[in-house]
């Protein structure tokens, strides 16, 4: 089992990646303001796809030994540090 990050810094990491910075400039003023914006849709899928990521490296680690539902939520919470 890999443990990386503590959960809300991992989740953190996660958000940070799916979040949109934008900018819009008013040119007439010479004004811009600039704000971010997270898309859920791309943070879903970034955190799906991490859970699979540990699935994948805990049925890799278990070599030949029933895997179970308990084991990998197990390996899920450790990768995300809520146990």
């Amino acid at each position: 089992m890999q443990t990386t990050v503590p959960t809300s810094q991992r989740l953190k990491a996660l958000a940070t990646h799916a979040t949109e910075f934008k900018q819009n400039s008013d040119h007439c003023s010479g004004q811009s303001e600039s704000w971010s914006e997270l898309d859920l849709d791309k943070f879903a899928q970034m955190f799906v796809e991490e859970c699979i990521s540990v699935v994948e490296q805990h049925c890799l680690g278990v070599d030949q030994h029933p895997i179970n539902v308990d084991s990998l939520k197990i390996a899920l919470r450790v990768h995300f540090g809520t146990q």
